[in-house]
């Protein structure tokens, strides 16, 4: 069960960082994420900002990740409350750290889409749901530390 939960992992982490590849002789047109307007020069969608947010996202999920696990196994009456992450608490560490994972890599599979999308409002936001997030497990890692300090 281990080999194939690592192997997962592997494969949902190899995944995402693939699309990051150039890939020779291939014109820029056919390439979903770069792009190009009549007039204006090919931009790259996966630059730097991409990249720290996908940074920002895993390392919130993992710390709140980690701090469930904390919370769960000192407190006796703690429990996941958030009922779509619950059935993967209960299954353990493992399976909770790889669906996150596999959780991420598509959050930033749709932004990078976004990123790359023909209308403006579309690009301009692509960060939103990452950003969101990142807020999202930032409270309840915060939250999990409190809980811990009682």
């Amino acid at each position: 069960m281990r080999v194939l939960l690592t192997t997962m992992l592997l494969v949902g982490l190899t995944a995402s960082a693939g699309l990051a590849q150039e890939h020779a002789g291939i014109p820029a047109h056919d390439n979903p994420f770069r792009i190009e307007s009549p007039g204006e020069p090919a931009r790259k969608v996966l630059d730097k900002k991409f990249w720290v947010m996908a940074a920002a996202l895993n390392t919130a999920m993992t710390l709140d990740t980690k701090s469930t696990f904390d919370v769960v196994r000192t407190c006796r009456g703690c429990r996941e409350a958030n009922p779509l992450v619950a059935p993967f608490v209960r299954r353990g560490p493992a399976l909770t750290f790889t669906s996150g994972e596999f959780f991420d890599a598509g959050v930033m599979t749709l932004a990078a889409k976004m990123k790359s999308a023909r209308r403006s409002w579309v690009r301009r936001t692509w960060w939103v749901a990452p950003a969101a997030l990142v807020v999202g497990h930032s409270i309840a890692y915060r939250h999990n530390v409190n809980l811990l300090k009682k």
